[in-house]
């Protein structure tokens, strides 16, 4: 039995075909694998039956048809086209660039405005590109280079963001059905068993316990008057993070008022006690600081003189145009006046040459203890403050700047006044108001000869990262994200907006980097010291500020920090937000240098008042690059490492935690106490006097 095939032809038929004529292979197709359109053949009727040439027709039909097509001259090979056939009246007359499709539940007017017109015209502006509705297709087709289609896209997609943060319609009421959840990644299961694992342990612990503990302590709460939900949390949840951390058992009895404490150990007891004390001292402790206003102690007498702000000074804050002339008009500065005689005026006779316009006066009593009297109020207050916010989670920092000191409320006195007159008297009263100025010059070349010194290796020696680059940003927001919304009934009052500052920094390729929002930021101990013998005073303040949770991705400041973003020239992008207005936008530049244990810090700080930006669109985001800054000044600051190191220990406290820093590291250690910090300051106050001119007298000479 044979397996070979059947074939449905025989060979001997295919090679007996007629090659005079016609041939098998499509006449049409050429050798080079291209294709001819077949010539038009003219239809032909047959029993009322229209066909073309591909239908049988009678042969003799067949031969004329055939004999006509051979008289027809060859046609030459047509090269294939390249040109676009989809391009119509409505797309333009070349391919756009790039192209971004419009989601399906958007109208192109709410993303564009009227006619298409009104918000393309905008983004044009702004992004350097040509955008144009492809209403066909549903998309915005993009004309430019590279990082102008990336800012228009991006562009885009916020304003799609922000509709949808606006639309109630397409929210639903109830929650729907959704597909299974994902299998969880190795890492995501041990993060998973962790938690699982801890809330397992504060359960074990809480209640009495099921059996008699081998040791026991009682912390008797002395004050009655603490409210004791504010003690133990909502459902004791102070309680059990302690629970769980010292594996302890803790229970309130409300006859004694006291809290019990049972543990199979020692060392668990007497944590335990020790977390709880610590906790009732921190809810009943108030941050305590202070204020002081001191007067340098000069080397000679002087009397001292109000000055005019000088023209082109810098005020200590940025405000509005109307309030910044107010304050060039109505504060003052401190001046220092020689005081002294003409020695000998009756044995000079008429020898004037030799006459000396003044000679140096001592320090009365009082003025020569200025420096001790000084360091004991220092010491007092820091005291003070870093005791009352030692057990606080909250963000601390400590630090020195300079600059001038400027007099906001002031009594009115005569031309002049004694040293001792102003630091015991008008700096003692409560009504005196003053603050520090801390611009030390307006322009980087102002500071050529201190960059210069810096970079000396026998002065400082440079971080290796400089500059680093940052932004704060002022605003005003909601706390909380607000409820969704629900067609036909009033949104539930949200409460007063609270003001916050929003710090936070980009990578190189624009990528966030750790970020922070706080609130109740306030100087806790603002110490000011006027140095009437250098060119610069100085200050010192202890901040404190309490840090918002950055894990809720539906908080306003959680959103408007996402949203965040760099240009190619790193100025900040910001987004349009109802539950978050920014206010004042400051980019931070710094150069920071190592000097004597210490950390010198210069700053460059470019303020944005966005309430001054004209903005024809709040939909659109708004990219700075474009805005000069409403001020630029530079200033300088001092502080230890060991300064922000120790205080942020505080961050990661836990209920009833203390940080391992004490007191007299700051105080009384033997490389720190208030003594070594004023020479310190005293030294580097006469480094920027001999290195940063006034820049308002530069600016005078370079006008002359």
């Amino acid at each position: 039995m044979s397996i070979e095939p059947e074939v449905p032809y025989n060979r001997a038929d295919e090679d007996s075909s007629d090659d005079d004529n016609e041939s098998w292979r499509d006449p049409h197709i050429l050798l080079d694998g291209t294709s001819l359109p077949p010539a038009a053949t003219r239809p032909v009727v047959v029993d009322n039956i229209r066909t073309h040439g591909f239908q049988q027709q009678p042969q003799q039909q067949q031969q004329q048809q055939q004999q006509q097509q051979q008289r027809q001259p060859q046609r030459q090979p047509q090269r294939p086209s390249y040109v676009d056939t989809t391009i119509l009246s409505d797309t333009g007359h070349r391919n756009p660039d790039n192209y971004w499709v419009l989601p399906a539940h958007c109208n192109p007017r709410d993303v564009l405005g009227s006619n298409y017109k009104s918000r393309s015209n905008e983004i044009q502006k702004l992004t350097g590109s040509f955008i144009e509705f492809n209403e066909r297709l549903n998309q915005i087709d993009i004309w430019g280079d590279t990082e102008a289609i990336d800012k228009t896209k991006s562009y885009l997609d916020r304003i799609v963001s922000r509709l949808a943060e606006k639309d109630t319609s397409t929210r639903r009421k109830t929650q729907k059905w959704g597909k299974p959840e994902r299998e969880l990644t190795p890492k995501e299961k041990k993060r998973a068993e962790r938690k699982q694992a801890r809330l397992d342990e504060e359960k074990r612990y809480q209640g009495l316990p099921p059996m008699e503990q081998n040791y026991h302590g009682v912390f008797n709460i002395p004050d009655q008057s603490l409210p004791i939900v504010k003690f133990l949390g909502d459902s004791e949840s102070y309680l059990n993070q302690i629970r769980a951390d010292c594996k302890a058992f803790l229970w309130y009895e409300p006859s004694h008022h006291v809290i019990r404490v049972a543990a199979d150990t020692n060392d668990a007891v007497n944590t335990a006690a020790k977390r709880i004390r610590n906790w009732y001292v921190r809810c009943k402790r108030k941050p305590e600081g202070g204020l002081a206003r001191l007067l340098q102690q000069p080397s000679q007498d002087y009397l001292i003189a109000y000055r005019n702000l000088p023209k082109n000074f810098v005020t200590y804050q940025y405000t509005d145009p109307e309030r910044e002339n107010f304050m060039m008009e109505k504060h003052r500065l401190l001046e220092a006046v020689n005081t002294g005689l003409p020695t000998s005026i009756e044995n000079a006779g008429n020898n004037l040459i030799q006459l000396e316009d003044k000679t140096s006066r001592a320090l009365s009593g009082a003025a020569s203890t200025l420096n001790e009297r000084n360091k004991e109020v220092i010491e007092h207050l820091l005291e003070r403050g870093l005791e009352s916010m030692r057990l606080n989670d909250w963000n601390l920092r400590l630090k020195i700047r300079f600059g001038q000191i400027c007099l906001i409320d002031y009594p009115k006195k005569d031309k002049y006044m004694t040293i001792e007159s102003v630091s015991d008297k008008i700096f003692r009263k409560k009504q005196f108001k003053s603050a520090l100025a801390p611009c030390i010059s307006k322009t980087q070349e102002g500071l050529d000869s201190l960059f210069g010194y810096m970079a000396s290796a026998e002065n400082a020696t440079e971080f290796s990262d400089n500059p680093r680059t940052s932004f704060s940003i002022k605003a005003k927001q909601y706390p909380t994200a607000a409820p969704p919304k629900i067609l036909g009934q009033r949104s539930p009052p949200r409460g007063d907006m609270w003001d916050t500052l929003t710090e936070i920094s980009f990578t190189d390729d624009g990528q966030r980097r750790l970020w922070s929002t706080m609130t109740d930021c306030n100087d806790l101990v603002d110490i000011s010291c006027a140095d009437i013998e250098s060119s610069y005073s100085w200050d010192l303040k202890l901040q404190h500020a309490r840090r918002l949770p950055n894990d809720d991705i539906n908080s306003p400041h959680e959103k408007f920090a996402h949203a965040l973003s760099v240009s190619s020239n790193n100025r900040l992008v910001l987004v349009t937000s109802d539950d978050y207005i920014p206010e004042i936008v400051t980019q931070k530049t710094k150069w920071k240098y190592s000097w004597n244990d210490y950390v010198v810090e210069i700053c460059k700080d470019e303020i944005w008042d966005m309430n001054r930006i004209e903005r024809t669109d709040r939909e659109l985001p708004v990219d700075l690059t474009s805005i000069s800054s409403h001020r630029t000044l530079f200033k300088v600051s001092l502080y230890k490492e060991a300064w922000v190191n120790r205080l942020a220990e505080n961050l990661d406290l836990k209920i009833g935690e203390a940080p391992s820093w004490t007191l007299g590291e700051f105080l009384a250690s033997k490389n720190e106490d208030v003594s070594t910090l004023m020479s310190t300051v005293k030294n580097f106050s006469e480094i920027l006097s001999s290195e940063v001119p006034l820049y308002w007298e530069n600016a005078e000479k370079s006008l002359v």
